[in-house]
Parts: C-alpha cells; sequence; structure tokens
C-alpha cells in the first residue's frame, strides 16, 4: 500500500466544509478518503484528506479554495492543467475533430450575409444581369 500524507482544514460551518469537500470530490479525490470532524465545542469542523504526496498541495489548494479557483493557481499548476489538456486531446482525437467542425459551423453561421446576395432572384442570370427564361418545349 502506498504511504499516504494528511491534509488537512478547518471550518467555521458544516456548509464550508461540505464545499470543500465537494471541491475534493470533483477534483478526483476519493470520497472514502476524506473525513470530517466536528470540534468538541461543536464551534466548527475539521477536515482530513489522505492522499499521496504528490498530491497534498493539489489537497491543500481545494481545502482552502475560493469560488474562483484560478486565483491563487501558481505558474507550475495552470501548466500542468494545460499539459493536461494536450493528453485529453492526444487521446480523444475525434471529439476533439467534433469540437472544431461545431465551432466552424457556428462561426459561419454568426457571419452576417450581405442583403444583395440574400433578395436577387434565383433565377439565372446573363452576364448583363437581366434574366433568362428557358422556353418550355
Amino acid at each position: 500500500m502506498p504511504q499516504t500524507t494528511v491534509a488537512t482544514g478547518t471550518f467555521s460551518s458544516r456548509k464550508a466544509a461540505n464545499q470543500a469537500i465537494q471541491r475534493l470530490v470533483s477534483s478526483g479525490f476519493a470520497r472514502n478518503s476524506i473525513e470530517l470532524h466536528p470540534h468538541d465545542e461543536g464551534e466548527g469542523y475539521d477536515l482530513e484528506i489522505h492522499t499521496r504526496a504528490e498530491n497534498v498541495r493539489r489537497a491543500r489548494r481545494l481545502i482552502n479554495g475560493s469560488s474562483m479557483p484560478l486565483a491563487g493557481m501558481s505558474m507550475q499548476d495552470m501548466g500542468q492543467m494545460a499539459s493536461g489538456a494536450v493528453r485529453t486531446a492526444r487521446s480523444h482525437p475525434l471529439i476533439l475533430l467534433g469540437a472544431g467542425l461545431l465551432a466552424g459551423f457556428v462561426l459561419y453561421n454568426l457571419i452576417p450575409r450581405s442583403e444583395d446576395r440574400e433578395s436577387a432572384p434565383r433565377g439565372r442570370s446573363s452576364r448583363s444581369g437581366r434574366q433568362t427564361h428557358r422556353a418550355r418545349r
């Protein structure tokens, strides 16, 4: 079994502790590795998470995090997030292609059309600009 390290946090309310738990779980930490202990005086809660040593920094950031996830990120954290996005794109190229096609379709439909093209008659026109009609046989 790999060695684990404990990251902790103290919260004044159950709601704040539950929000931290939700941030941890939504970021991939196992719910069964998170423990919540009420203070003896009933004035707050202590949160503990058992995780590997390389994940302690991320766990602490999530425990103490705010509603703005990018506010306390270092350049190293942003680089890890970007490399994770690149790995995901490489492992799922069809999804990336589909997203690109969808973005292109949306942009194409947002481009305004010139009104003189839309109001032009649908029949064939000669080079002089006059419409030609084919005779029926």
